[in-house]
């Protein structure tokens, strides 16, 4: 039988997903899991390959098991052997022919943005221009399969931290991170609505900024006929781990904060 499970991740100690020789990587510690639980035979399949940095809320991993051993991949036995920034929380049940990667019907990321100062309307006003189908190519590292159709944009702001939405039926390498980066520029006054526009002309061949991965979360993907199934502990033991983590990182922030101020005082 096939089983699919919810994966999430802070990807700050990891070199990506994808798994490479002689270094850490997500792909890298879910396998070595589900091997010493003995639920894995050969590979899985999974919905998107995220960059080094990059974490993940909605990561789905699919793979095929001996009908006898479900009950050892529910989120709570696989998060046993998996570092705590990383755990699963939902699974389900997939039919024969389920791939994570070719069956999803769309992915949703969401980027966050520490910039005060941005003008949230104008990059509003550039960011209706990519809603629909439209040839990405001068906002990816890729060259090949650039036409993607963009669902949803969305941007808002809580005092000066910009969160920009984006729902897509497929997305390019970096394509997130430079679609944020150009509208940041747009915001920040430093580029104007023409060049932004330009930017949907492949002919022209000009290139977006890239982002930094660090602000880059995969969010969901979207399936038809799978019927997810929660797992309320595995979510409340994440959640308290991740409330740690916030209160060491927002400490670290805070003191960073402090010293940019201070070194920005004129002096008396």
């Amino acid at each position: 039988m096939k089983i699919a499970l919810k994966l999430a991740y802070l990807g700050d100690n990891y070199y990506g997903f994808q798994k490479q020789p002689d270094l850490v990587t997500i792909d890298s510690e879910v396998r070595k899991a589900l091997a010493q639980i003995g639920v894995i035979h050969g590979d899985f399949c999974y919905a998107g390959r995220t960059d080094r940095g990059v974490s993940a809320l909605g990561q789905v991993i699919d793979f095929w098991i001996d009908e006898d051993k479900a009950k050892l991949t529910r989120p709570r036995c696989v998060n046993g052997r998996l570092p705590r920034d990383i755990w699963t929380w939902a699974w389900a049940k997939a039919p024969i022919g389920f791939s994570a990667r070719w069956n999803a019907q769309w992915r949703e990321y969401r980027y966050l943005l520490w910039h005060p100062g941005l003008d949230l309307e104008r990059m509003h006003a550039a960011a209706e221009q990519l809603l629909g189908e439209h040839d990405f190519r001068n906002f990816s590292s890729a060259k090949v399969d650039t036409v993607k159709t963009v669902q949803k944009l969305e941007i808002s702001e809580e005092r000066g931290l910009f969160i920009f939405d984006i729902r897509a039926n497929g997305f390019l390498w970096n394509m997130v991170r430079k679609i944020v980066g150009a509208l940041e520029k747009v915001g920040a006054g430093q580029k104007d609505m023409s060049w932004f526009s330009d930017l949907l002309r492949p002919e022209l061949n000009h290139g977006a900024p890239t982002a930094p991965a660090d602000g880059l979360i995969l969010m969901d993907v979207g399936y038809d006929g799978l019927d997810w199934q929660v797992d309320e502990y595995s979510r409340a033991r994440a959640a308290t781990a991740l409330g740690t983590t916030v209160q060491s990182r927002m400490a670290r922030a805070s003191v960073a904060r402090v010293m940019e101020e201070a070194m920005t005082e004129e002096r008396a």
